[in-house]
């Protein structure tokens, strides 16, 4: 049962309470909170270089696909000078030999037109002599 007012132990059991309740703050609580705290913000600290970091490399990372990317274009560029100037040279070498074979057809047929001329000369010399002996004998008359 409750007595009213209350004896002197629970005087003593709420001054035993206020005491060790004090001595814990002092002794446990406080250190815990300051040790909390101090944890948080040593991982909100490490935590904001972290994303500092992360922000940096994917500051890199469109840094060196941008220079890549140019490295690419000039490349192809590159490419595409040296594709040029190989046509170039080889339009110039086909253009050298053609009219090297050219030149080379141009002389030959001047030869073969010489030597067909000269072959014909005679052949033709020949073939009148031949027409006209054949005249000759089939009709009994030089023609």
């Amino acid at each position: 049962m409750i007595k009213l007012p209350p004896d002197i132990t629970f005087v003593i059991q709420l001054v035993s309470f206020l005491i060790f309740w004090q001595l814990m703050r002092v002794i446990l609580f406080v250190p815990m909170q300051r040790a909390l705290k101090a944890r948080t913000e040593g991982m909100r600290g490490a935590r904001e270089r972290a994303e500092a970091l992360v922000a940096e490399a994917a500051q890199l990372e469109s840094s060196i696909e941008a220079k890549l990317d140019e490295a690419r274009r000039a490349g192809a560029r590159a490419a595409e000078e040296i594709r040029r100037r190989a046509e170039t040279e080889e339009q110039a070498i086909a253009t050298r030999y053609r009219d090297e074979a050219l030149g080379l057809l141009e002389r030959e047929r001047a030869t073969t037109e010489t030597q067909v001329a000269a072959v014909r000369a005679p052949l033709h010399t020949e073939a009148t002599r031949l027409a006209d002996e054949v005249v000759r004998r089939v009709l009994g008359r030089a023609a």
